[in-house]
């Protein structure tokens, strides 16, 4: 009997490697707009032909400097160099080092040194902390400012322009070291993920047979995180899609109205806060109530197959640019009111799971084919299977195909302990369900295990917290063989209310989960750059 859940994948091109990747692009969509970005308070727009003629020049010039096999460390903001510098490394078959832009300089010649890199491309926000690190990192040979690349690019222009065709004619080995990127580390040390050719291109081509989404996006996430990169610029480069480049937070909705996008993709803290801007800003107008009573009376017009969404909520969409009908979620679970409030509205919320070590995306909900809570189907070529499944079905969740990592940098041990016969231990708990469909528990390192035996995933807990009004960020853990919850608010002078709210939720809890700590903290928790809480500093 068929799976009423399968339908045929989504044709894209094929590409084995990211040079691949760049001459497929030019060739088939050439004059159309790649990628826009302000600069200097004008919007600058590049066509997918000048993208990969900016990559040979920059590849070409990075060649006569001598690199090739060599680590480049990229740090910084997201710019249209900062690809630029992506891809001339990589194409030259150079090992790039994403570095997250929110460390200092400690960690950064932590890193830099780590991994041995000889150049280092930052901006010149980050000049301070290059220049405290600079004495301490030994091997670095040289270093380039991100405003310099444009002259980088006359240069290598000049040189191909007097025959040298080292860089074009490089050839890729697509099993070979590509990228270290270093895990933002919410449980402890980072450790430097490898990736090849192989396994980027895979789970570009495969993540977007599994999926569809229409032109034009924001790119908000930081793209030294691999969720950001490879969703708004390796996919969007594949379909032919533009993409704003997003440089700050202070930004999206500037450049929404910019770029009037028809998707994004978040992860569930930018998510949430769109959400309750909505309200917030309902409420401000004093038009919450007239809002309230327009999604019901949408919801019973659409029960009789009538939709006016886009007519009722236009002034809502408009926010976004005007076209937004889609918001693609990652990186960590997502609250089923928040899918349905922005359902109400004409916004689809679709879910996907990654991990680093999986380039990074390992399942997607599919446009015709979803389910609530799940964080969808595995991609083509991936298998994903749950180890030693308890009496729910729940376990860690194993993953195998083309996208899984080389191994940990400089750390066969820790290779070892996560790969073992093909098969890469996710430490994420979750079940698979006879439809293929992918739910997420909890995380194994986060794991409560009570006196009694009893196992508690504290997000299962967090989750439920965070609907409570006030709480906007709360961090559930086990101590003395008790349950218990720091709870961040932006409202103090609420905090007993919050705290009897969260008491109450007891009452639909079972025993062995229910909160018997309750303190709140008057700063956020320390987060990774992707918003995730650095549990292991708590």
């Amino acid at each position: 009997m068929k799976n009423k859940y399968q339908y045929p994948y989504y044709e894209v091109p094929q590409v084995n490697d990211l040079k691949e990747l760049i001459d497929c692009a030019a060739d088939k969509y050439n004059d159309k707009t790649a990628f826009m970005f302000d600069r200097n308070g004008g919007d600058v727009k590049v066509s997918f032909a000048e993208l990969k003629n900016d990559i040979d020049a920059l590849g070409t010039y990075f060649f006569s400097l001598g690199l090739h096999g060599e680590k480049i460390v990229i740090y910084g903001e997201n710019s249209y160099e900062w690809i630029l510098t992506y891809f001339a490394a990589v194409n030259g078959s150079n090992i790039i080092v994403p570095i997250d832009k929110e460390l200092g300089a400690a960690e950064l010649k932590n890193l830099v040194n780590d991994c041995g890199a000889t150049t280092v491309v930052y901006s010149k926000r980050k000049s301070e902390a290059v220049e405290a690190a600079k004495p301490e990192m030994p091997n670095v040979e040289r270093y380039i400012l991100t405003s310099e690349i444009s002259e980088c690019i006359d240069k290598g222009m000049a040189l191909m322009q007097s025959g040298n065709n080292e860089f074009l004619n490089n050839k890729i080995d697509r099993e070979a070291l590509c990228a270290i990127i270093y895990t933002s580390g919410t449980t402890g040390k980072p450790k430097g993920v490898m990736l090849s050719h192989r396994n980027l291109a895979s789970d570009t081509v495969n993540s977007s047979r599994n999926f569809y989404e229409g032109d034009g996006t924001v790119g908000v996430l930081p793209l030294n995180h691999t969720f950001g990169f490879t969703a708004t610029v390796l996919c969007q480069i594949l379909r032919g899609h533009g993409v704003y480049i997003n440089n700050s937070l202070k930004k999206i909705m500037r450049d929404m109205q910019a770029m009037k996008p028809r998707h994004i993709s978040v992860v569930p803290l930018f998510m949430k806060s769109f959400y309750k801007n909505i309200w917030k800003n309902a409420e401000k107008q004093g038009k919450a109530d007239a809002l309230r009573k327009l999604i019901k009376v949408s919801n019973a017009m659409r029960r009789v197959g009538i939709d006016m969404r886009p007519v009722f909520f236009k002034s809502i969409i408009a926010a976004f640019g005007g076209n937004l009908n889609l918001i693609i979620s990652g990186g960590a679970p997502i609250d089923q009111k928040y899918v349905k409030g922005f359902d109400d509205i004409g916004i689809n919320i679709m879910n996907g799971y990654g991990i680093t070590e999986c380039s990074p995306i390992v399942s997607t909900s599919r446009n015709k084919a979803t389910k609530p809570g799940s964080v969808g189907l595995a991609v083509p070529g991936t298998t994903v299977k749950v180890d030693n499944p308890d009496a729910n079905g729940e376990g860690e969740l194993l993953v195998k195909g083309d996208i899984v990592m080389m191994g940990y940098y400089n750390d066969p041990e820790r290779t070892a302990q996560a790969i073992q016969d093909g098969w890469f231990r996710t430490g994420d708990i979750g079940r698979v369900d006879e439809d293929g469909f992918i739910f997420i528990t909890g995380r194994q390192k986060n794991l409560i295990i009570l006196s009694n035996g009893k196992n508690v995933y504290p997000e299962e807990i967090e989750a439920v917290i965070e609907d409570v009004e006030g709480v906007n960020e709360v961090m559930v853990y086990g101590k003395d063989d008790v349950i218990c919850a720091e709870i961040y608010t932006e409202t103090p002078e609420e905090k007993e209310r919050i705290k009897k709210d969260v008491q109450a939720l007891n009452d639909t809890l079972p025993s062995h989960k229910q909160v018997k700590n309750i303190t709140f903290r008057d700063t956020e928790f320390e987060k990774t750059s992707t918003k995730k809480i650095k549990r292991f500093l708590y």
